[in-house]
């Protein structure tokens, strides 16, 4: 099954947009509130599990790298359809893509509960779902071209809010992590399992890969985004728990969020207010990459137009947003989605690459055996 890539090369990215692609697709909604919930694994050893999940991430990437290049063009969809046959791999693709729909559906009410708790509470849910879905919709269309370019965009527009922690520093109390290494190793790694639901993203690797131009620096620039996206996730994390008590940080819903209520600026007094308003900026890759990729596999299975199935989607989409109205049923639902992502991402891609291994040696094998 060849790709539409082998087809328009006019339409390949060159490998260093994998950075952008990979580091934006793992920094979402996550990203506002994952210290309280590694805190309430790891306590101040929380530093710690976040540096597991960077040894847990450099090794799904390497993982998936191999699996890519051992069928060079194919994406996931296709490497299922050639491994499994077209039934069973079609069945994995399918759970793959309810997968990847119910975590678009998690970032659109994890952010419409934040505009709804911080600026507008009285807004209804289905006109902030459709807004991000209407601005999702414009991006799909566009093809993979725009979607890389607006996630090459928007991580400069969203960076310099990192910056900005500087003040939270001022005030932070360094006895707040002692003792040091308190968590047991259980503790620790609950929190790095804690930790992967927010660094969900790298799987769009999977997707990707077949649009970029020079593959061999694929794995190059995905392990720095990863890297990127650990020392992040890190950074936010002990200025969190530096600047809270344990006690306040527990009770902090979305501490990167509360970092910018003691930032102001002569004429923006609630610079938080702000910060919420560019986190729309940095969930539209997540958005825009998730759409693109559900709907390019449900076209291989069901030979629908793309641009048909977009819209389609997209109203499926508001109509399960109006569902979750409470932040209990939102939690809920975001759980599970996040475990069903570390299954997923973490360790089917380890059952898969494993396969792929085995199929690889089995194919050099004959290739020898017909070369003697």
């Amino acid at each position: 099954m060849n790709t539409p890539t082998l087809k328009k090369k006019s339409i390949l990215l060159p490998a260093f947009l994998i950075f952008f692609i990979v580091h934006t697709n793992q920094m979402g909604v996550g990203i506002a509130g994952v210290q309280r919930v590694i805190f309430f694994e790891s306590k101040q050893d929380a530093w710690i599990s976040i540096l597991v999940s960077y040894i847990g991430m450099t090794v799904i990437i390497f993982s998936i790298c191999y699996i890519l290049r051992s069928y060079k063009d194919k994406d996931l969809f296709d490497i299922h359809v050639n491994l499994f046959g077209k039934f069973f791999g079609n069945v994995l693709n399918m759970l793959y893509i309810l997968y990847i729909l119910a975590a678009l559906l998690s970032i659109i009410i994890g952010y419409t509960e934040i505009v709804q708790a911080w600026i507008f509470p009285d807004m209804k849910s289905w006109i902030i779902s459709t807004f991000i879905l209407i601005l999702t919709i414009y991006g799909v269309y566009g093809g993979i071209r725009t979607i890389a370019g607006v996630s090459f965009i928007t991580f400069f527009l969203a960076i310099w809010l990192v910056l900005l922690i500087y003040e939270p520093i001022r005030y932070m109390d360094w006895t707040n992590f002692l003792p040091i290494l308190e968590a047991s190793p259980k503790d620790i790694l609950k929190g790095a399992y804690k930790t992967s639901f927010t660094v969900l993203g790298l799987e769009i690797l999977f997707f990707v890969y077949p649009y970029i131009r020079n593959k061999d620096k694929v794995h190059f620039f995905a392990q720095i985004a990863v890297f990127g996206s650990f020392f992040l996730i890190l950074l936010l994390t002990i200025v969190a728990i530096g600047y809270y008590s344990g006690e306040q940080l527990e009770k902090t819903i979305w501490a990167t969020l509360s970092l910018f209520k003691i930032i102001q600026f002569p004429n923006l007094e609630r610079f938080e207010f702000f910060a919420v308003s560019m986190w729309l900026v940095i969930i539209l890759p997540n958005t825009l990459f998730m759409m693109w990729a559900a709907t390019r596999g449900l076209k291989k299975i069901f030979g629908i137009k793309q641009r048909r199935l977009v819209a389609i989607v997209s109203i499926m989409m508001i109509g399960l947003s109006l569902i979750f109205n409470r932040r209990v049923e939102n939690n809920l639902y975001v759980d599970y989605v996040g475990v069903v992502g570390f299954w997923l991402v973490f360790v089917y891609t380890l059952l898969l690459f494993l396969v792929v291994v085995i199929r690889n040696k089995i194919v050099s094998r004959r290739n020898t055996e017909n070369a003697s």
